[in-house]
């Protein structure tokens, strides 16, 4: 069992889906379902039940997932702390949640080189799955979005206030409106991203877009197995099934036939936040020093 199967397999296993970790992975899909196979093989287990659109966890899937967060975690540290040694390498793992970094200006590409005399390893993650990793010391730090009230201990700062637009059906009602106002939206279906992978995000959007709450039960639809939830929103907003929120930057990269994007009235600002868990040691905390002289607001 290799370092590089179990990055791997918990890549597998955390998007539920081939093509996506493969993608997260920057490899072919041929490739990384040949590792997975290799695994299990030299494990002499089934580790993932495989259906043509998504993959889901075996009993022992479940089991080496819980296990290899740690290992990885254990392997990094030990890299770290061995190139460390010389006083002149210093190595920080970031997660990223989707979208987040089209709305940074490229400040995340200048964390790593030898200005800062940093080596930053990004990887895209859910808002659930950076806080969780973040609480089990497996990184060093997370950007995400606006965080739930649970997930306040942590330490974090703000790092833009991003506005959030509203896509609509070209041919919608409000789709003439200059803003929408949230007011017309009480008895729209609202397309939305899965609550459990981004809890705080949600809560914020739907507290914004819906404040009285959704007056009846599916009125929230949401795209399972998300993790690109920009694409999927917009898919869903096309075809016809309800309105649903966007970033204006990720509106520009992703254009959509047949879809209208409209700011809201009152407009809804979501916070992205970096957070880790104190103490801060001195790279992190120069990497909080360099995210933090970022602060802005996209427009």
């Amino acid at each position: 069992m290799e370092l590089r199967q179990l990055r791997y397999f918990v890549a597998v296993a955390e998007e539920r889906h081939f093509g996506r970790a493969a993608r997260r992975l920057c490899i072919a899909v041929p490739s990384l379902s040949q590792q997975i196979q290799a695994l299990e093989r030299d494990l002499h287990v089934t580790l993932l039940e495989r259906s043509p659109r998504s993959v889901a966890l075996t009993p022992a899937g479940e089991m080496l997932l819980e296990h290899a967060h740690g290992l990885l975690a254990r392997a990094e540290r030990a890299r770290n702390e061995v190139r460390c040694a010389d006083g002149r390498h210093r190595h920080l793992t970031l997660r990223v949640v989707p979208a987040v970094e089209h709305v940074m200006d490229g400040s995340l590409h200048h964390l790593s080189g030898p200005d800062s005399g940093l080596e930053v390893t990004t990887a895209i993650s859910t808002d659930s799955d950076a806080i969780r990793a973040i609480r089990q010391e497996h990184i060093d730090a997370a950007i995400v979005w606006v965080r739930s009230p649970q997930d306040q201990d942590l330490a974090g700062t703000i790092l833009r206030q991003v506005p959030l637009h509203l896509a609509l059906p070209a041919g919608h009602r409000l789709a003439a409106a200059e803003a929408v106002p949230v007011a017309d939206l009480a008895a729209e279906t609202i397309v939305m991203f899965p609550r459990d992978l981004f809890l705080g995000i949600w809560d914020h959007i739907i507290g914004h877009l819906l404040p009285a709450g959704p007056p009846r039960p599916d009125q929230v639809l949401t795209q399972p197995d998300l993790i690109n939830a920009p694409e999927a929103i917009l898919r869903s907003v096309a075809a016809g099934h309800g309105v649903g929120p966007v970033a204006p930057a990720m509106a520009e990269r992703l254009p959509a036939p047949g879809i209208i994007i409209r700011p809201l009235a009152p407009p809804l600002l979501v916070p992205v936040e970096l957070i880790w868990r104190e103490p801060a040691h001195p790279a992190l905390q120069k990497v909080i020093t360099l995210l933090a002289g970022t602060r802005g607001q996209e427009r």
